[in-house]
């Protein structure tokens, strides 16, 4: 996506052309002016909704914005902002009520700060930009990217406050505290002392700027107009916790990058978001809670990692918009689809050792497969799937067998359910159509009991699903062109037909002993429609395929038309074909 820079008098965010920087005739105007001397960046103003905010900007390329921590300012990035520059547009705002931006006049919440920063990337920003947020800005830049992500390029987190409930070690802690309430030399040192790694030579590798860079913190720290804001910012975003489902909502490529002895925000945070959330994660030496200012080359060196992270185009591999997608597809699914999976359902409940009393969890549960069939062994069952068209059926069926289920909207990306909490968790042909299937995987483990079963049911080989290859066929008679579906990389429904792959990814997830049984399942079809409408609502990527190729209705006829034949060419006279799929039922202990 490619957006214009709006006219500044277009927009509310605008350059307050007429205006000097705060306190510019102060002793603080004249070190912040130090700071910035040897930058390759011009300093400007803007009014972003309604807060008038001071904004270093230098270079040239894709553009990246820069946000600080807590008590901090955009001159703290110096150190990489030069290297940086010669390959990107940067864009480092001071935060409200930071350096040199006002404080926030009346209420502060979330949602006027994702507004500042919203208006910041629409004025700045030709593209989407990659977000990069430090400590109280990446709990900022977090927030952000939940309900944005498609206004941003990447996302990066840097030693990031949000991910856990703001609890510092006891020395930090202890030394924020009393910078806080007196900050002079003396508290300022020591709680440096806690945010670097090796404060000495930190100061020696700064040389004269250390001294700049201590006398602008105290001096931003004593100004009595800019603490409320800044206690508002650490209350609002970067003492509490973001929900889990929150964070698995942000869907632009993440990346985390820690100082490995951080005291703030231990890296025990960062390595279990990188497990829950499979964002890569770069581990700094010999720096703390400033990887930045402590470690430049290393910080740059992942942060260009992060930034030349690709992002998969759409294609027939990707679900958009999944939950409309199988809001339109679960009538069908439900009166074709599912009748046919009750069977497979039962025999890899079997093979989990499900018993009666039991907790089970259905994962991607459509409208009831493996739900209904494990409530009918007295199971306690509790079903979720994205689509409420999908929860709605499941309900139909369950109570018009007096079966009583738990069914729930919910992304199994991001279960909202307790660790720990269910005997078995299952999930049959529903994981391996999830675009992020390690993370939907590592979901199912961590609310599997420990010694509980985690079990997921999925089609093997495409190239022996013979329901696919007559469906491929009868379409090659309309389109003798079409090669069938792509293989490299192979269509989610596909993602885990190797077993050997399947059995790796659930040990990945953190299961224990996985066996994966390759089975087959028969599929019976009295005619060509019949089999057209069960491919076509078994899951949305079929009807992509369909619309890609833009058939007309005599192409489609002709498509029917063939799959009459090869059906009863396979029937024989009997009036039924039997169609064989190669099934991996993999089963995993937590």
């Amino acid at each position: 996506m490619t957006r214009n820079r709006p006219r500044t008098n277009t927009v509310t965010a605008r350059l307050d052309a007429a205006r000097a920087p705060v306190d510019s005739a102060s002793s603080a105007g004249s070190v912040r002016q130090r700071l910035l001397a040897m930058l390759p960046v011009a300093e400007r103003r803007l009014r972003l909704n309604g807060v008038s905010t001071a904004v270093l900007e230098g270079g040239q390329g894709l553009p990246v914005v820069l946000l600080h921590g807590p008590g901090a300012y955009a001159a703290k990035w110096l150190r990489i902002i030069p290297d940086l520059a010669v390959t990107h547009r940067v864009i480092a705002p001071d935060l409200p009520g930071h350096g040199a931006s006002e404080p926030i006049d009346g209420p502060l919440d979330m949602e006027r700060i994702t507004a500042w920063l919203d208006e910041l990337i629409e004025c700045t920003c030709e593209t989407p930009p990659a977000l990069v947020g430090q400590n109280l800005g990446g709990a900022i830049a977090a927030r952000f990217a939940i309900d944005h992500s498609e206004r941003l390029n990447r996302l990066v987190l840097v030693d990031a406050l949000g991910l856990a409930e703001f609890q510092p070690a006891p020395a930090f802690g202890t030394a924020l505290a009393e910078f806080v309430t007196n900050p002079t030399e003396d508290s300022h040192d020591l709680l440096w002392s806690r945010c670097a790694f090796n404060l000495d030579a930190l100061r020696d590798r700064l040389a004269d700027r250390w001294q700049s860079i201590r006398a602008y913190n105290l001096d931003r720290a004593r100004a009595p107009g800019l603490r409320d804001t800044q206690y508002s910012l650490m209350e609002q975003f970067g003492l509490p916790a973001i929900s889990p489902p929150e964070l698995a909502r942000i869907s632009v490529p993440t990346t985390l990058i820690w100082g490995r002895h951080d005291l703030a925000t231990g890296l025990s945070i960062a390595q279990a978001a990188s497990t829950r959330y499979g964002w890569p994660l770069h581990v700094i030496e010999n720096a703390a809670a400033d990887p930045p200012l402590e470690q430049p080359e290393a910080f740059l060196k992942a942060l260009r990692a992060a930034l030349e992270v690709t992002r998969p185009g759409p294609a027939i591999h990707e679900l958009p918009d999944t939950r409309a997608q199988w809001d339109q597809v679960a009538p069908g699914y439900d009166e074709f689809v599912t009748p046919t999976y009750f069977g497979l359902a039962a025999n890899a409940l079997r093979r989990a050792g499900l018993r009666p009393g039991m907790r089970l969890l259905d994962v991607a549960a459509g409208s009831g497969a493996v739900s209904l069939s494990a409530a009918r062994l007295g199971a306690n069952v509790t079903a979720v799937d994205i689509s409420p068209v999908m929860i709605e059926r499941l309900e139909t069926r369950a109570r018009e067998e007096g079966l009583e289920i738990d069914a729930r909207v919910m992304d199994g990306h991001a279960l909202d359910l307790e660790d720990d909490a269910f005997d078995i968790v299952a999930s049959e042909f529903g994981v391996m159509l999830f675009p992020d299937l390690p993370r939907g995987l590592r979901e199912m483990a961590r609310v599997t009991k420990p010694g509980g079963r985690t079990v997921v049911v999925a089609f093997g080989s495409p190239a022996k699903v013979e329901f696919l290859n007559f469906f491929i066929r009868a379409v090659q008679a309309a389109v003798p062109d079409f090669t069938g579906l792509p293989m490299d990389p192979l269509p989610l429904p596909f993602q885990v037909s190797d077993p050997e792959r399947l059995r790796r990814e659930m040990t990945n997830a953190g299961l224990n002993d996985v066996r994966v049984e390759e089975t087959s399942e028969e599929m019976r079809y009295q005619s060509g429609r019949q089999l057209w409408d069960w491919v076509t609502n078994s899951n949305p990527i079929a009807g992509m395929m369909l619309d890609q190729l833009h058939l007309n209705k005599a192409q489609t006829a002709v498509i029917q038309h063939a799959l009459d034949r090869l059906v009863a060419e396979r029937a024989a006279g009997s009036g039924t074909a039997v169609l064989i799929s190669p099934i991996n039922i993999g089963v995993g202990m937590k």
